[in-house]
């Protein structure tokens, strides 16, 4: 029986972002029903990344729980966003409000920020190549995904906080994917800056009437 081919780790990682840039973004367009799709298109490219580096346990268990966050967290947020779209006022509003705007968000990118801090940590182990092209495209992908979702999801102090530990981390141990990954956190970071002189502050696209 033939092994299943797994994509190498460089057109896993641009898969990824690929991904996360499509189903982060596509709801805002074609509406919440695509957004039951998310889960399954980030996390099963995630599974890629991970199988193109083929991780140790310990890693497998940090991705796992990642994904678990991942999963958790996007389905909380997309649950009571629905809630609040019918009850935008009242008690019912006001919770719904912080399932979707506090915990929903917070632990829907963690589990995001802990996935590809997992893919770093399995690099350790399969030190890997990434040519210019694909750099570049993690770059602009995951780089802009990171400033649009955590400024409109309210988690931008989140974001800035894992540009500081990502860029320490590839200062320590200088790996291609995990420089990679820090640079796109440092893009993602450089944006919100630059948004939050533009505005005075960070507020959300949808609250200057932008979705």
């Amino acid at each position: 029986m033939n092994r299943l081919r797994v994509p190498d780790p460089k057109t896993s990682l641009v898969a990824f972002a690929a991904a996360v840039f499509v189903f982060h973004h596509l709801p805002v367009l074609a509406g919440d029903w695509v957004d039951l799709v998310t889960p399954l298109a980030v996390v099963g490219a995630a599974a890629l990344v991970l199988a193109s580096l083929e991780p140790s346990p310990v890693v497998v268990v940090v991705a796992l729980g990642a994904a678990v966050a991942y999963v958790d967290g996007h389905g909380i947020h997309l649950a009571a966003n629905s809630v609040d779209n019918l009850h935008p006022t009242g008690a019912v509003g006001d919770k719904a409000h912080f399932w979707d705007e506090r915990f929903g968000h917070f632990e829907w990118h963690a589990g995001w920020f802990a996935l590809l801090a997992a893919f770093c940590l399995a690099e350790a182990r399969r030190p890997t190549t990434i040519s210019s092209r694909a750099t570049v495209g993690v770059l602009v992908l995951l780089g802009f995904s990171l400033f649009t979702n955590t400024v409109e999801g309210g988690t931008w102090p989140l974001e800035l906080g894992a540009t500081a530990a990502f860029m320490a981390w590839a200062v320590a141990a200088s790996r291609p994917l995990l420089r990679v990954v820090a640079s796109s956190f440092a893009i993602g970071a450089t944006l919100i800056g630059i948004w939050a002189i533009w505005h005075g502050g960070v507020p959300q696209f949808s609250q200057l009437g932008w979705l």
